[in-house]
């Protein structure tokens, strides 16, 4: 999450319109002969929108796939680290954020990172690794963002790296991916995908921090349409995304109450989730949400068909880690789905980390984290 995300609004808004407009003609070129991975604009990145260490920092614009399976362009960054790239190039970590927002105005290449993700980022360019993020499809550009559509998700993150190294020729073939929350979930989908994807790429392996899973067991624990409960704000972009998944089947507005439309509104347009989610503070779940057994029954359903981590066997070795205080991801679930995952003979490292929070877990995960990836890179 990104607290710091509405500090730039009106130099975002007028920059994010523009991009808008140039995108979308842009967006006429990502047709059924568009390879995915094409740069199509370049950016300087401003000052404030740097890693700290970074030699180049650029905002791209890249052709992928859509949701839907059609072209489509989404809007990332590129960093690179000072001095003379190793033989065979920068190694890459494809970043994948978590949930900052669905508005365009909250798309980390324009309103700036989480000091947690800076301080994540920086780690590994100190490391020696170059970064591509996508900023994932809708988001940024024109259309809505299908906020935890998997395989969305995870298209973004890999055409990245593909689009990094055509800006920039001192990136490797070689990458890992890593992702947190929303992106955790990003990059256990781009395991299952990249090397029929992208074959070209050298991918080393998948770290996942506090992903989002097991939805039927998260709904059950959660309880988030029970009216008596805390109200949810997370559910106001998940009806947003499932909208954008299916555009001519679901309609949020049968969820939502008069004030849980609002907060809708706000989030597709204008507010990032940290707002939403103080709008939503000391709300209970009927005042934002009205929904029945068989609504409820319908959005898990959808749920799972989207956005549930395929329990598949990866080529490559996956970093999978839980901290047994996050209220955000149901730490059970975690464990459940490492279990699974394991049960297909992956090369799982799965590791709990006690009393962490979700917004903790990078930063006690990330020594962890390092020294596995270093190992990726070994060969």
């Amino acid at each position: 999450m990104n607290p710091e995300s509405g500090r730039r609004l009106p130099r975002i808004a007028g920059a994010v319109l523009l991009s808008a407009v140039l995108v979308t003609g842009l967006a006429s070129t990502a047709d059924a002969h568009t390879k995915p991975g094409k740069v199509v604009k370049i950016e300087q990145l401003p000052d404030d929108l740097k890693l700290p260490g970074s030699a180049k920092a650029q905002r791209l614009h890249y052709t992928s796939t859509g949701f839907d399976g059609r072209p489509t362009v989404v809007s990332g960054a590129l960093f690179v680290p000072p001095g003379k790239a190793p033989k065979g190039g920068w190694p890459a970590l494809s970043w994948a954020h978590g949930t900052v927002g669905i508005a365009d105005n909250c798309a980390n290449s324009v309103s700036g990172r989480s000091q947690r993700d800076i301080d994540y980022l920086t780690s590994w360019l100190a490391a020696g690794y170059a970064i591509v993020a996508s900023d994932y499809e809708g988001f940024g550009t024109p259309g809505t963002h299908p906020y935890l559509n998997g395989k969305s998700e995870a298209y973004g993150p890999i055409d990245v790296v593909r689009a990094g190294r055509q800006a920039d020729k001192s990136l490797s073939r070689k990458w890992i991916a890593s992702g947190q929350s929303q992106g955790a979930q990003a990059v256990l989908f781009a395991g299952t995908l990249e090397d029929k994807y992208a074959p070209e790429l050298d991918y080393r392996g998948t770290i996942s921090t506090a992903p989002i899973s097991q939805w039927q067991l998260t709904f059950d624990a959660v309880r988030p349409f029970t009216p008596d409960t805390p109200a949810n704000p997370f559910v106001i972009l998940i009806l947003a995304g499932t909208k954008a998944s299916h555009p001519h089947t679901f309609n949020p507005d049968r969820y939502l109450t008069s004030f849980g439309k609002s907060l809708y509104q706000r989030a597709l347009e204008t507010d990032c989730y940290t707002s939403i989610a103080q709008l939503a503070a000391g709300k209970k779940s009927q005042d934002l949400y009205a929904v029945d057994t068989a609504e409820a029954d319908q959005l898990v359903d959808l749920l799972i068909a989207d956005a549930e981590i395929p329990i598949k066997h990866h080529d490559r070795p996956i970093f999978l880690a839980q901290g047994t205080a996050d209220t955000v991801v149901y730490a059970p679930a975690t464990t459940l789905t490492a279990d699974q995952l394991r049960a297909k003979g992956n090369d799982l490292t799965y590791r709990i980390y006690p009393g962490i929070d979700h917004n903790g877990l990078l930063g006690a995960a990330k020594p962890e984290i390092l020294a596995w990836a270093a190992q990726r890179f070994q060969h």
